[in-house]
């Protein structure tokens, strides 16, 4: 604030000196502000221009167009900082005096990398603006949401922009008389911009994994999966998208109705501002041995109803209704309804150290849950945190009547366990270099199947999770550039899920599961060499044999250096099962696949 006024203070000074040298020209009622914002000459469109009177504080906004060109509304007469700003550029500020009606700006904005330092005259600027510009300067400076398919990319694209990744793969060194199952995986993206302000994108995906016993070229698959997303863009905090995923394996068993496993889902997402609704089905078949099949429909929101620059406050409200089905088709058991409640709360106590605090609830058929939690995170450097978080189930319903669960792999947000509680340090930003450790120990409360649905994986594998399971996990995360020639990225979880009597872990019924993801880009040749690893081991829980699974996947992507931007990709897959209900798992005798990756990758 002193530092503003002392700003004030001098350009009002200038303007005073100034006065004499032209008292035949009054001064100005009100100002037009025009001007145009640009990075490396190149213009940047939906930048955020902030105008800010530097006596009474007042503040107005405005957006820049597609051209970078923008017009604030007329001004009264006064000394005003204006501001550009937008997510992964360093704010440009420049003051103007009210010495002429017109002003013609023109504001560059800077990479991080290519400014010297910090700008401390912003996070002084920001004491003095209103908390709705706060908000949308929050919101602006926020890393975009994902986009359609798996690479990030910022809201401004081209007129029209896809990619698309075709690849097959073939096993080699079985032990039958069979080749092996063969694989086939397509994948296609495509993006384009409507008007101004309005984005289309679709990315579909589509894998299939052959019977090496079916003659026919395109008979029935061991296994299969595809996913189409659609989604619709206005601004980068206003969306619209449509999901649809299913996956599909086949067992060994004898008995037709159980031979096959099923999973369907059907998602539908709309985003404002910091508001959030979904709506979602999930049908299962197969999965369970108790409940052989169900039909979830869910509806899901969240929003902040208050919020100043030191804390705010957000709501959540999930409602679910999910009825159990035999193998026929018939309904097994009454419908199960449930309503989850959420709030959460942030304050900051001081700019290093922030408690979070909220309450969890969730009310049904059966009875009434509810489960306090709290968290904080402590600034221990610039961009550096440690943080800590933990939840306990006060109030427990003592007759639960509730489904197994299927739920994404490293994602169990929906569920509500007996208690959960983690550790962590994180480091840096996520959209750039970064790095991160979080450990947590939950119990869980509802049986789980934790599968790979995004049909990039090998979504048959999947691991059950026992209703009073103690889970214990370890999440790392880290992304470096290393010069300006390498980027490495490595990703790695690795957990347990064992039962909380230990009279039934001495019996080997704790489960074990591994996953890593390292990968390497190397800029002047523009190579990439991605390597993951997947370890399951599930015990029988009627004391057979426990079943095991190792894969490892090694995949080079090599550019051609063409005008058009075409990929070769060469990889090897390494798998081993045992003890696989799976019938792809079983087709070798001893378990043991080895497969060649070869395909294409295309952006256009």
């Amino acid at each position: 604030m002193r530092r503003l006024r002392a700003i004030a203070i001098a350009s009002l000074a200038i303007v005073i000196l100034a006065a004499p040298a032209q008292s035949e020209v009054p001064l100005p009622a009100v100002l037009q502000v025009l001007g145009s914002v640009t990075n490396s000459a190149r213009p940047v469109g939906n930048a955020l221009v902030i105008a800010l009177n530097l006596s009474s504080l007042d503040a107005i906004q405005t957006f820049t167009g597609s051209d970078g060109s923008f017009s604030l509304p007329h001004l009264p007469a006064g000394v005003y900082r204006i501001i550009a700003m937008k997510y992964g550029f360093v704010p440009a500020i420049e003051t103007i005096v009210p010495t002429k009606k017109e002003h013609r700006l023109k504001l560059r904005l800077e990479t991080e990398r290519q400014s010297k330092g910090t700008n401390q005259e912003m996070w002084e600027i920001r004491g003095s603006l209103p908390p709705d510009i706060l908000r949308q300067i929050d919101m602006v400076m926020a890393p975009p949401p994902d986009p359609i398919g798996p690479t990030a990319m910022a809201y401004e694209v081209p007129r029209f922009k896809g990619e698309m990744v075709s690849m097959t793969g073939m096993t080699a060194g079985t032990t039958t008389s069979a080749s092996g199952p063969a694989f086939a995986q397509t994948a296609l993206g495509l993006q384009s911009r409507v008007g101004d302000n309005w984005q289309i994108g679709f990315h579909g995906n589509l894998h299939r994994v052959g019977d090496p016993t079916d003659n026919d070229s395109f008979g029935t698959p061991v296994a299969a999966s595809s996913a189409a997303a659609i989604e619709i863009r206005s601004s980068p905090t206003d969306s619209y998208r449509l999901t649809s995923t299913r996956s599909w394996w086949r067992y060994r068993d004898e008995i037709p109705s159980e031979s096959q496993a099923d999973i369907r889902s059907n998602d539908f997402e709309w985003a404002h501002g910091d508001s959030h609704v979904q709506v979602r089905y999930l049908a299962q078949q197969n999965l369970f041995v108790a409940a052989p099949g169900s039909d979830l429909i869910e509806i899901k929101g969240d929003t902040t109803v208050f919020q100043t620059p030191r804390n705010d406050l957000g709501v959540s409200l999930r409602v679910t209704q999910e009825t159990s089905r035999t193998s026929t088709g018939t309904v097994a058991t009454p419908t199960l309804r449930t309503a989850d409640v959420t709030a959460n709360a942030k304050f900051e106590l001081v700019p290093s150290f922030t408690v979070d605090y909220g309450m969890s609830s969730r009310v049904g058929l059966y009875g009434t849950e509810w489960a306090p939690r709290s968290g904080a995170e402590w600034k221990v450097g610039k961009d550096t945190a440690v943080v800590v978080s933990g939840m306990y189930k006060v109030i427990e319903s003592e007759h639960q009547n509730t489904l197994p669960s299927v739920v994404v792999w490293t994602d169990d947000s929906g569920q509500l366990p007996h208690y959960a509680y983690s550790v962590g340090l994180v480091s840096g930003d996520n959209s750039r270099e970064h790095f991160s450790i979080i450990g947590s120990v939950s119990a869980v409360d509802t049986p789980l199947r934790i599968v790979f649905t995004d049909g990039l994986e090998h979504f048959w594998d999947g691991l059950y999770i026992d209703a009073g399971d103690v889970r214990r996990d370890i999440r790392v995360a880290f992304r470096k550039e290393l010069g300006r020639r390498f980027l490495l990225d490595v990703s790695s979880m690795a957990g347990t899920a064992s039962p909380a009597h230990p009279g039934v872990t001495s019996h080997g019924a704790e489960k074990l599961y591994l996953a890593g993801d390292v990968e390497s880009t190397f800029s002047p040749t523009r190579t990439t060499l991605a390597v993951s690893y997947r370890q399951i081991n599930q015990p029988q829980p009627n004391g057979g044999d426990a079943y095991r699974t190792h894969r490892v996947d090694l995949r080079l992507a090599q550019s051609l250096h063409l005008p058009l931007d075409l990929k070769v990709l060469l990889g090897i897959e390494l798998a081993r099962a045992e003890n696989s209900r799976i019938l792809l798992d079983a087709l070798d005798a001893d378990g043991v696949t080895r497969r060649y990756l070869g395909g294409l990758a295309v952006n256009f």
